[in-house]
């Protein structure tokens, strides 16, 4: 008799299932993809029981499981060990009833054992799992990953009252090697400075990853180094670093001790070069912590392959460094490395470490969710008042309108699982216009000039303007920032290229496109080679200001609130 197990997030935020059946993960969605609101849900005390519920629709109707055919629920959190470790803390100045306070942490319980009550009455049948939430983690870059033996690294910022797990995984067991706790949280650091630059907290790390790129610790004529100011908060030690809360004061709206070392809060950004080089001096610290976690991880296990995962390992430039500046061979990073993908660590935990399964789910690709027929999305087009053609070679035309200097709306197959389109949900354009760059955050994205835009590239065809990384595996999830080879290169595809505007350092966060992970989106780029000689195409997510497009109606919608040039969506095309 198979074994069926559901996965579910929804402690914080990034609210997610995953559903895994005999070994096997059948699929897995983020929330936010169905409800259209980004992250599904802000973090508060008094919501985790607002469950992935269109999610678990979603799983259960696809892949046709009743509910009383699963037989395990796995909650990617642990109420009792967050309650223990956070109900006593007596930090100052907390809001009433907010995190960190003992009326804000019974609060916080009590609705994560109601999430718990819901699951059990919803799945009658099943046994239900409270879980470790970096264990999730760590068992969402290990479990699913190539690797049979590997060192994992989660960082985010916090679980229970962990921030930062160590460990190891070896055939179907992980073991810990080390953990850091609250309020050592280079997570929280990455929030709270967001917060001071003028950012929001959940948007605002990856701006300010992207912002760091524009300039350097030191500035412009500033004669202050943010590095170091940086290095005043976060130390590194023996046992990993630590963070000085009585600077940062996470938990409050207190801000004063930092900005007696980066100056005033901003309520917007005012001076580019200044905030963008504190970004920058935030950015250097964060690799040096990456790097000095890896080698003591490297020391302790002498492993050669590194897993990782947590919302902080999303950052691409200091994945690289991992890579560049560490032993290790190989890396792995979860697609959804932020706290959607602890559904599939979940999931993975209770199959293999709880059940003792040898049998291990392998992830060959990110594309985990929802997919539409033909039938749907010719629905959606009519429903809408456009008209489609339907051409005989869709990625020819396709790539012939890109060469041309079009914006292309691109919509196929499964939806990705993770914050990052890989080439399913897309907005594509060629990456060797100048213009093209100015066009797609001002007219289509409506979005900060700063922010970056990725290639899509073959692998064959990375290393023409790209340094090639010891191991693609994390390119493939657009989660390695490379620099270029040349200058010239750069002049090449400038569209793709984050340029530091003070080194004139270039990086370019490219995402590596396999042939048998995605074959009709290595067709197009194989027309692009044809017309250009690239073999790739700038790739930014398919959305405006919301989160991706998951179904045909919401790529019409977007598309007919955009600028875009044409749609390219199933077999079919609509122009503008």
């Amino acid at each position: 008799m198979k074994t069926t197990i559901i996965g579910i997030n929804s402690a914080y935020h990034e609210s997610s299932v995953c559903l895994l059946r005999d070994g096997e993960i059948l699929g897995a969605v983020e929330e936010e993809r169905f409800n259209r609101i980004k992250h599904a849900k802000h973090s508060r005390v008094d919501n985790p029981d607002d469950l992935p519920e269109k999610s678990i629709e979603w799983a259960l109707k696809t892949f046709s499981v009743k509910p009383e055919e699963v037989d395990h629920v796995a909650f990617s959190f642990d109420p009792e060990a967050r309650l223990a470790a956070n109900r006593n803390l007596g930090e100052k100045d907390v809001p009433a009833g907010d995190y960190g306070t003992p009326e804000g942490e019974e609060t916080f319980y009590k609705h994560l054992k109601i999430a718990g009550e819901i699951l059990k009455k919803k799945f009658p049948r099943a046994t239900f799992h409270y879980l470790s939430h970096h264990l999730c983690h760590a068992g969402s870059a290990f479990f699913p990953s190539v690797h049979e033996k590997a060192a994992v690294l989660t960082i985010d910022g916090i679980g229970e009252f962990t921030t930062t797990w160590l460990g190891a995984g070896e055939k179907n067991i992980l073991r810990p090697v080390m953990e850091i706790k609250y309020p050592n949280s280079l997570g929280f650091v990455w929030e709270k400075i967001s917060e001071h630059l003028g950012f929001d907290v959940y948007g605002g790390p990856g701006k300010l990853m992207g912002y760091a790129c524009i300039s350097d610790p030191e500035g412009e004529n500033s004669g202050v180094d943010y590095a170091e100011r940086f290095r005043k908060i976060i130390r590194l030690t023996d046992d990993g670093f630590t963070v000085d809360n009585n600077i940062m004061r996470f938990r409050t709206r207190d801000f004063s001790q930092i900005e007696k070392l980066l100056g005033p809060k901003r309520q917007v950004i005012t001076d580019r070069y200044e905030e963008a080089s504190i970004a920058a001096g935030l950015q250097k610290v964060t690799e040096e912590v990456f790097v000095h976690l890896a080698n003591i991880l490297h020391k302790r296990t002498g492993l050669d392959a590194l897993c990782m995962a947590g919302g902080v390992a999303l950052n691409c430039v200091a994945n690289y460094k991992i890579l560049k500046e560490t032993p290790f061979k190989y890396l792995h990073v979860e697609s959804a490395a932020n706290d959607a993908g602890t559904s599939i660590g979940a999931a993975c935990l209770v199959w293999n470490q709880i059940l003792g399964n040898t049998k291990r789910p392998v992830i060959k690709h990110a594309y985990l969710g929802p997919e539409y027929s033909e039938a749907e999305i010719k629905t959606a087009i009519a429903s809408a008042g456009l008209k489609a053609e339907k051409p005989k070679n869709l990625t020819e035309q396709c790539a012939q309108m890109i060469y041309d200097g079009n914006v292309i709306a691109w919509f196929q197959g499964r939806l990705e699982f993770g914050p990052r389109a890989l080439g399913n949900r897309s907005i594509l354009c060629d990456p060797s216009r100048f213009d093209i760059r100015t066009r797609l955050n001002s007219k289509v994205k409506e979005r900060e000039s700063f922010r970056p835009f990725a290639p899509s590239v073959l692998p064959e065809d990375l290393g023409k303007h790209l340094e090639v990384p010891r191991d693609m595996d994390a390119a493939e999830y657009m989660l390695l920032a490379l620099p270029i080879k040349e200058p010239r290169d750069a002049q090449r595809i400038p569209a793709v290229v984050q340029e530091n505007g003070i080194t004139r350092q270039a990086t370019s966060r490219a995402h590596v496109v396999r042939r048998e992970a995605n074959p009709i989106y290595a067709e197009l780029l194989d027309e692009m080679k044809k017309l250009s000689g690239l073999g790739m195409v700038l790739n930014t997510s398919f959305n405006i200001s919301e989160p991706i497009v998951c179904s045909p109606e919401d790529a019409v919608k977007c598309f007919l609130k955009s600028k875009m040039d044409a749609l390219c969506i199933g077999p079919f095309m609509v122009h503008r």
